[in-house]
Parts: C-alpha cells; sequence; structure tokens
C-alpha cells in the first residue's frame, strides 16, 4: 500500500488545532483490513466523490440488532490510523480543549454507524475501554441520502463522547458498528479539531492532506459485491 501524507494544521497558535487523517493510512500490522472478522470485512473501493475517489467500508451480515446490541460483537473487525502529527502541550484534553471527531461519511441505508477509539501512544491502550453508543458516528436523517457528509459525535447520537487526546502520539481505531453485504455505510476522511468548527472537503484539500489517488485501489466494490 502507498503510504499517504498527512498535514495537521494548526489555527491559531499552539491551542487550537485540527488534524485530517484520510482512513487510508492504516496501519496494516495492527489493522484487520481484508479479513473477516465476526461477519465483517473492511475493503476500499471507488468513489468518485469520495476525496481522492476512494472509500472504506465493511460489508458484512453483522447485524447490530441480531447480536443483541452487544457492541463486542459488532466492533470488530478495526482500522488503526496514527496521527499524523504530535499533539503539543496547551492542545489537549487534560490542558481544557475539547476535541470534536468527524468522518466524512455516505450511508446507503438504515444500516449507518462506526465505532472510534483512541489511544495515546503505544502499546495501545484504546479509551474508552468499554464500547458503548458513546462512540458512534451515527445519523439516522442521513440514511438512503447517498450524499457524503462530515458527522459529528453528537448529532443523531444523544449522550455521545469526547476523546481523549492526549499530548504526544495518538492514534484513532475505526470499527464496523451495523453494517449490510451491499449497503454498508462508507467513509474516507476523519478530521479531529479543538477549534469548534465544522470540517469540509474543501478544507481537507486546502490543509495539504495527500489522498491516494483514485486509480490506486486495493479492493474494488465490484470484486466484493460479486464474492456475496
Amino acid at each position: 500500500m502507498t503510504l499517504l501524507l498527512f498535514l495537521a494544521t494548526a489555527l491559531s497558535g499552539y491551542t487550537d488545532m485540527v488534524i485530517y487523517i484520510d482512513v487510508a493510512h492504516f496501519i496494516p500490522a495492527d489493522s484487520q483490513f481484508g479479513v473477516e472478522v465476526k461477519g465483517n470485512k473492511w475493503i476500499s473501493f471507488y468513489d468518485s466523490n469520495a476525496i481522492g475517489g476512494k472509500a472504506f467500508g465493511g460489508p458484512g451480515d453483522n447485524d447490530y440488532a441480531a447480536n443483541g446490541g452487544d457492541p463486542f460483537l459488532v466492533a470488530e473487525p478495526y482500522l488503526v490510523i496514527a496521527f499524523p502529527k504530535d499533539v503539543k502541550a496547551g492542545e489537549s484534553t487534560a490542558d481544557g480543549k475539547e476535541w470534536v471527531p468527524w468522518a466524512r461519511m455516505l450511508l446507503p441505508s438504515e444500516q449507518n454507524s462506526f465505532y472510534w477509539q483512541i489511544s495515546s501512544g503505544k502499546p495501545y491502550k484504546w479509551k474508552p475501554e468499554i464500547i458503548t453508543n458513546a462512540v458512534r458516528w451515527n445519523d439516522d436523517a442521513q440514511n438512503s441520502s447517498n450524499k457524503w457528509y462530515w458527522q459529528d459525535n453528537i448529532t443523531g447520537n444523544d449522550g455521545g463522547a469526547f476523546p481523549d487526546i492526549a499530548t504526544g502520539k495518538n492514534y484513532v481505531r475505526v470499527g464496523v458498528r451495523e453494517s449490510d453485504p451491499k449497503t454498508f455505510p462508507h467513509l474516507d476522511v476523519i478530521c479531529f479539531r479543538n477549534d469548534g468548527g465544522i470540517p469540509t472537503a474543501n478544507e481537507a484539500l486546502a490543509s495539504g492532506t495527500s489522498v491516494e489517488p483514485a486509480n490506486k485501489i486495493s479492493t474494488t466494490w465490484g470484486q466484493i459485491k460479486n464474492s456475496y
């Protein structure tokens, strides 16, 4: 896989910070890409409206409701992605900054959510330790819209939690929450920010975030769809 360059942009000194992360820069050795885990399999595929033309999702028969709502049964497989820049003193949660996690998503149906967790440094210590709906990206209002949009941790998710972003190195882990063999949620870029702003595709591109060219994809959606 081609390694991608990511850029973290400080908008106001060292206290307000915006970080864009392309999901394509997941760490292969620490992730579960292309391997079926509990009914889901992370894939990448071409989408002309995704930033860089490449989207990610986890098609499969893993039905959140059918599993009794137990998040431990549905929060895999995972992709682990490093923050592209260390967080400096004055920028962290411990410094009183509230970081908001955003995901650029498309929801073809009511299968509409992902889980996220954060770890500061290695070995990984994922927070929160227990996965609940507080750490999901979810919005029923966007179902079947066939439009890419930016989803925060609160909209469509009452009681959504905020991440604990530490000074130094941070990592995000993304898991499939709800899915379907054909109508599964898509995402391409993640944004963490503590400035209170709302991300946009133009801001992501202007920040210098590099994405993999659209003609370089690991697995096409057509190949995966034909396997079901």
